[in-house]
């Protein structure tokens, strides 16, 4: 599959402007416009998450941060020096812990929801791994943004991407890397990179512990074989469950509690790729300017023209 880099702020620049010719809205207008068509641009679904029986969205809080083993991604990691720190993908996630400051550069999205068994907040119980987990795609592009690539060592950053899989995930396609790790020429993609893909119908995420020899790991547990990455892990969590605002965050991890020393852990934002200037107008039109206010909008408009006339 083709994956492209993107450049989004000149797309929503551009989104923008065509917006703008099109309407000629009066300049008290163009606020408005301008940070809704942003997040139409950004914040679009394009996919649904599968997993296992009984496994679902659990939600938690920045109180539950314990490093106790729940849920099963809330345990401790390891400096340079083997020792023990907050640094686990929920401090990340709310930039607390020992990972203050670390993601608030790209807005750090806070205690989003998990998908996980059942996960009791109040008692801070339950919340293990659903080893099977995959998206099905309505044939739409994405967009990922690589948000961390922590690790305790800059030659051991993991290779990030994302596989083929059929409808039952049971069948292991080709895989596909959208970030590359250490190791190769011209070595790790840099934070903030965003690069564009369309995958196939089914689909799931994998990463690559170069500190491990290579050995890749995958949301579909069943696919981890190499025992050079036993215990190794994803963890995903979704911005706004069952909206079409929602966006992923794919976490992939180090055995919880980082026994082997290096903590790598690869953080990757999902989203819908939206490029279509009409379809971004016609969303703009009917989220912002619902039918009740669309005809006094639209008189607005009418008059903003004349008086432009006018003038």
């Amino acid at each position: 599959m083709k994956t492209t880099n993107n450049n989004r702020y000149g797309r929503v620049a551009l989104c923008f402007q065509e917006l703008c010719e099109a309407g000629r809205l009066r300049t008290r207008l163009i606020p408005l416009i301008a940070m809704a068509l942003s997040a139409t641009c950004t914040t679009s679904s394009a996919q649904s998450i599968i997993g296992s029986p009984g496994a679902g969205f659990q939600t938690w809080k920045v109180a539950n941060l314990n490093n106790n083993g729940a849920p099963y991604w809330d345990a401790f990691t390891k400096n340079q020096l083997g020792n023990k720190t907050s640094r686990n993908i929920g401090f990340c996630l709310t930039s607390s812990g020992d990972c203050v400051g670390v993601n608030s550069a790209l807005s750090a999205p806070g205690a989003i929801p998990f998908w996980g068994m059942t996960y009791n907040s109040a008692a801070d119980t339950g919340g293990s791994q659903d080893n099977l987990i995959y998206f099905k795609s309505d044939n739409k592009h994405l967009r990922a943004t690589l948000q961390l690539q922590l690790s305790t060592a800059v030659t051991e950053i993991n290779e990030f991407g994302w596989f083929e899989t059929n409808s039952k995930g049971t069948t292991l396609g080709p895989i596909h890397r959208l970030f590359q790790g250490s190791g190769l020429p011209p070595g790790p993609s840099p934070v903030g990179k965003e690069v564009t893909f369309k995958p196939t119908k089914y689909f799931g995420f994998y990463y690559k512990d170069v500190s491990e020899g290579g050995c890749a790991v995958f949301t579909i547990a069943s696919f981890t074989t190499d025992p050079n990455c036993s215990g190794h892990v994803f963890a995903v969590f979704a911005t706004n469950p069952g909206s079409k605002n929602n966006a992923f965050e794919i976490a992939g991890l180090d055995p919880p509690g980082c026994g082997d020393g290096d903590c790598n852990l690869t953080l990757v934002r999902i989203q819908r790729h939206g490029t279509d200037i009409a379809q971004m107008s016609k969303a703009l039109n009917r989220d912002y300017f619902p039918r009740s206010r669309k005809r006094s909008h639209q008189t607005q408009l009418a008059t903003a023209r004349h008086s432009d006339r006018a003038r």
